[in-house]
């Protein structure tokens, strides 16, 4: 049997990762543990490339290392159709509207800090410290 096309090195190179990031990719589940030669070198089939890009650009979209895992599991179903994966990225695309919602509320207050510091007055006076020191308020219990 002819080893698998792909040394760790040539297949890094090729994602655009590296090794360490192989590596732990493996470990997490995400790739295949490869074959290995008599001296023990990772030898990877040619289809681990198409996988580690599926990998890749799942990240930049955002998707955990978990979802990605059921991005792929996904991949590998005779049951699985594009809808499962179109609830995969609507899930993704909620959670990224609700991490803006954040983000604008969080612009607003600090907009509102701001807006207060009327910057001539000694630090410890400062209307963005004393906001800073208050006890904060609890946290309201997300929804799942």
């Amino acid at each position: 049997m002819e080893p698998a096309p792909w040394s760790i090195g040539q297949l890094a190179r090729a994602a655009g990762v590296s090794v360490a990031a192989l590596r732990f990719y493996e470990r997490r589940g995400l790739l295949a543990r490869p074959v290995r030669t008599a001296s023990g070198h990772r030898r990877y089939p040619q289809e681990t490339l198409g996988r580690l890009r599926v990998v890749k650009r799942a990240q930049e979209l955002g998707f955990t290392l978990a979802e990605i895992v059921g991005l792929l599991d996904l991949a590998g179903d005779a049951e699985a159709s594009c809808r499962d994966v179109c609830e995969a990225v609507q899930a993704r695309l909620d959670h990224v509207e609700r991490q803006i919602a954040g983000l604008r509320e969080q612009r607003g207050r600090l907009r509102q800090l701001r807006a207060a510091c009327p910057r001539a007055r000694p630090l410890r006076e400062c209307p963005v410290f004393v906001h800073l020191e208050q006890e904060p308020r609890p946290k309201a219990r997300r929804r799942r």
